[in-house]
């Protein structure tokens, strides 16, 4: 735990000193496998089915100028993140922490309405549950934004992979998860 802590210092303090923070909150779902392997987990018929919200704060830099209309601006940029939320089901419920970074795409374009979208892959890792089982999260993802980029609707979609905790005998864990937000600068 205390690597983590660590590592989310170290992200955090240089990505703030130039960046700016965006903050996100919003539902999750997911459907959980396990197995004696992630073969066997992704094989898997007997999912759990989970519900969750999570909050995040990722360190961006200004977005790219709205360009003149019928021309589109792009910019390609990696941003530092954190994350923290839960997930539960009808008998469990795991709350987990996590930082990592988003490479993304941005396009800003203006015809009859100015607005800006990216599409990003991100990894995370993640200390889920009360045992801080570490796992990663793979993810791809896409948000919309307005002319100004102050506020913006998402979603992305992905997995998140762990061993289970020393008393489920070394099984493995594999999640579907899915999530929608709201960020705001």
């Amino acid at each position: 735990m205390r690597c983590l802590a660590l590592s989310l210092l170290l992200i955090a303090s240089p990505a703030a000193a130039d960046r700016c923070a965006v903050w996100s909150v919003g539902p999750s779902a997911a459907g959980r496998a396990t197995g004696a392997s992630l073969g066997e987990a992704s094989s898997s018929e007997q999912l759990t089915w989970l519900g969750g919200l999570r909050l995040g704060v990722a360190f961006e830099d200004a977005p790219p100028a709205m360009p003149i209309p019928g021309h589109v601006a792009i910019d390609a940029r990696l941003v530092p993140e954190l994350v923290t939320g839960f997930l539960v089901d009808r008998a469990h419920a795991e709350g987990y922490v996590g930082a990592g970074l988003r490479a993304e795409l941005q396009l800003a374009a203006q015809k009859t309405v100015a607005l800006r979208t990216a599409v990003y892959v991100a990894a995370r890792a993640i200390a889920i549950g009360g045992r801080r089982d570490s796992g990663v999260e793979l993810v791809f993802g896409e948000y919309v934004a307005g002319s100004a980029g102050r506020t913006r609707f998402g979603w992305e979609g992905g997995a998140m992979i762990r061993p289970r905790a020393q008393d489920d005998a070394g099984s493995r864990e594999l999640d579907a998860v899915v999530s929608l937000y709201l960020a705001w600068q």
